[in-house]
């Protein structure tokens, strides 16, 4: 089955403006192979009800390896719980009385670890993208901003610098590049990550640097990532579909 066939039996059939679903393409910085494809599901967004699927798809475009789920009751800060069935590693944000708590778990057979973090000003995940569009007049005056971005891995948040870096142009479009960038004397050592956006709409057009999706061998894989206008389609989406479709614990 591949990609296309998959947005097909898991897209709804009624109409909804505020529903639609887009494609990601993970390609090697080195080599430009596909490395791995993204599929997002979108429902009822810019609402408080706004809700996520992420499919992480084996680049053969046979079947899902790695899902995520977002809630946006938070723009910037989405709850959410990623995990990748290859090897087991999950991580992820959740809210009760009590704030934020951050989990982690290395893999199927380690301990899951949680940690209480901050939620003041936190950036989580994809509310990246909304924390750009929020603050795009500052951005594109050359405003640098400061903000603490969550790291599930490390169970806390650390403080990184956002600000543009220059324009782009990706197809027909001309795109801002934003990076985001550890502050202090970490930054000199840990590799930017640059995200670039549409100017007519503030869409994502590109990412570029570390991703949350790990190789074989555990290591955070580092990748350009593409999510062309064609991949992307309106129209009501059924999440529990999404959520529902079994996951795969080996490429091909």
């Amino acid at each position: 089955m591949r990609y296309t066939s998959l947005l097909l039996i898991i897209a709804g059939a009624p109409v909804m403006a505020a529903d639609f679903a887009f494609t990601g393409y993970a390609r090697s910085l080195d080599t430009s192979e596909l490395l791995y494809v993204e599929l997002h599901a979108v429902s009822a967004a810019g609402t408080p009800r706004e809700s996520r699927v992420v499919l992480y798809g084996c680049a053969d475009g046979q079947a899902p390896f790695a899902r995520k789920e977002l809630v946006y009751a938070t723009r910037i800060a989405p709850t959410f719980r990623f995990e990748d069935a290859r090897s087991g590693y999950a991580e992820g944000l959740s809210r009760d009385a009590r704030g934020l708590q951050v989990s982690a778990r290395a893999g199927t057979a380690a301990e899951l670890r949680t940690a209480r973090v901050d939620d003041r000003g936190l950036i989580a995940d994809a509310g990246f993208d909304e924390f750009v569009r929020a603050r795009w007049d500052e951005l594109e005056r050359g405003k640098s901003l400061e903000a603490p971005f969550l790291v599930p891995s490390r169970l806390e948040s650390m403080k990184f610098r956002v600000r543009k870096v220059g324009e782009t142009k990706i197809g027909e479009d001309t795109a801002s590049v934003i990076r985001l960038s550890l502050a202090g004397l970490l930054g000199w050592v840990l590799p930017d990550i640059d995200v670039s956006y549409r100017h007519r709409d503030r869409q994502l057009l590109r990412y570029r640097g570390t991703t949350n999706v790990r190789d074989a061998n555990g290591k955070l894989i580092v990748a350009e990532i593409d999510f062309p206008d064609e991949g992307r389609s309106e129209g009501a989406v059924d999440l529990e579909k999404w959520r529902a479709l079994p996951l795969v614990s080996a490429c091909r």
